[in-house]
């Protein structure tokens, strides 16, 4: 097998600890989104839903599900969306290449990580590893920030692959965390 020559740029390298501004979920956690992912993931604990039940548990009153805070960042309502207006495009593989990737906010900061300029390479889901450090409370505010943790490569059976880690923090509206995600890709 021979040794594909190394995708990882003084440039590629650069964006190993860059990170996003601190961006706010457009809705605080709210009865009937809880509502419908308990139902969705068939949790029926009445911890979940407002009641004597949730009143009475160690939580003091209803909390979402562990993994709820991941669902919150989502676009605001009418806002475009990028996967409906490239879903004609036949090379368009889900990952957003828009001019707004990277955009800069007020802080000074990106508003999301910018793409990665790996070129043609396949993306691939390496695993996710998702910590929990509380519950959220109905009502409860979120805001999440991410960063390139890590990119690194491995010479494989397949070839050269470059992997990407990204850690997404959601906190709280006191900035304290609520859960982070390790997520990996594999691009080749």
């Amino acid at each position: 097998m021979s040794e594909a020559k190394s995708y990882l740029t003084d440039e590629i390298r650069s964006y190993i600890g860059m990170e996003t501004e601190v961006l706010d979920a457009f809705d605080p956690v709210e009865r009937g989104a809880v509502r419908r992912f308990a139902q969705a993931i068939m949790d029926p604990d009445p911890v979940f839903m407002e009641g004597e039940a949730a009143e009475s548990s160690r939580y003091g009153g209803p909390v979402a599900p562990p993994l709820f805070p991941l669902t919150q960042h989502r676009l605001p309502f009418g806002s475009p969306d990028f996967l409906t207006e490239r879903a004609s495009d036949p090379d368009f593989d889900g990952t957003r290449v828009d001019a707004s990737a990277g955009e800069m906010g007020p802080s000074g900061k990106p508003r999301s990580l910018p793409p990665l300029p790996l070129g043609p390479l396949a993306l691939l889901n390496g695993g996710s590893e998702i910590e929990l450090y509380r519950y959220l409370g109905h009502g409860e505010t979120l805001s999440y920030k991410s960063r390139y943790a890590d990119i690194f490569e491995r010479q494989t059976s397949k070839g050269l692959m470059v992997f990407v880690v990204t850690d997404i923090d959601y906190l709280d509206k006191d900035g304290e965390l609520v859960a982070r995600v390790k997520r990996t890709t594999i691009r080749r």
